[in-house]
C-alpha cells in the first residue's frame, strides 16, 4: 500500500465532513443579531423574600438562515434582603443554542431542542462560599401545540456535569436562597 491511499482516504473523510457539518459550525453569517450590555437596579421578591437587586447583563444573540440560534450571555445579580442586609449573588455564563425546530404536522406539535453549555447557575453569598452550582451541558426538548402555541411537555434529553438544582427539579434553588437571605 502506498502512502497516497491513506492520504486520499483522509481527504475524502475531510471533504465529507465539510459537506455534512452545518454552516453555523463554520461561522455562517447570522441573518439577525443582537448585542446588549446593561445594568439595572430594582426591588422585587425572590423565593418570597423581598430583595433589592443589582443586575449586570451582557448578551450576544444570533439567528441563522436555517432557523438555528446561538445566544452567548453572562448575567450576575446581587440580591440583598433590605431587612437584615444578607445578600446572595446569582450568576450564569455560557451559551444557549438550538437547531431549527421540529414540526410534526400529524401530531400537531412543534418541538424546540435547547442546549445549555457552561454555567447555567451559580449561587453564592456576597463575600462567601458557593452554595449551589450547576455546570456543564444540558439539552431540553420543549413541545408546544402547533396551532395554539400551548405548552405540552418538557423533557431533559441529555445531561453532562454536575447539575444538583436540575436533579432536584429546581427545589434546591429556593432552599438555598431562603437559608442565605433569612
Amino acid at each position: 500500500m502506498n502512502w497516497l491511499t491513506p492520504v486520499r482516504a483522509l481527504l475524502v473523510a475531510l471533504i465529507t465532513a465539510l459537506v455534512v457539518v452545518p454552516a453555523t459550525a463554520f461561522g455562517a453569517k447570522p441573518i439577525e443579531q443582537f448585542h446588549d450590555h446593561f445594568t439595572d437596579s430594582f426591588s422585587d421578591e425572590l423565593c418570597g423574600i423581598p430583595v433589592d437587586v443589582e443586575l449586570v447583563v451582557t448578551d450576544n444573540f444570533f439567528v441563522y438562515a436555517d432557523d438555528s440560534f446561538k445566544d452567548t450571555a453572562s448575567v450576575m445579580g446581587t440580591f440583598t434582603n433590605p431587612v437584615n442586609g444578607n445578600s446572595v449573588v446569582i450568576s450564569n455564563a455560557g451559551q444557549v443554542s438550538g437547531p431549527p425546530p421540529t414540526i410534526d404536522e400529524d401530531a400537531g406539535t412543534i418541538t424546540f431542542l435547547t442546549n445549555f453549555k457552561g454555567l447555567p447557575e451559580k449561587i453564592q453569598t456576597a463575600n462567601g462560599p458557593v452554595l449551589l452550582r450547576d455546570a456543564g451541558f444540558v439539552q431540553f426538548a420543549d413541545t408546544f401545540d402547533l396551532v395554539t402555541g400551548d405548552f405540552i411537555s418538557s423533557e431533559v434529553v441529555f445531561v453532562k456535569g454536575p447539575h444538583p438544582d436540575l436533579d432536584s427539579d429546581f427545589t434546591l434553588f429556593c432552599q438555598v436562597i431562603t437559608d442565605a437571605l433569612a
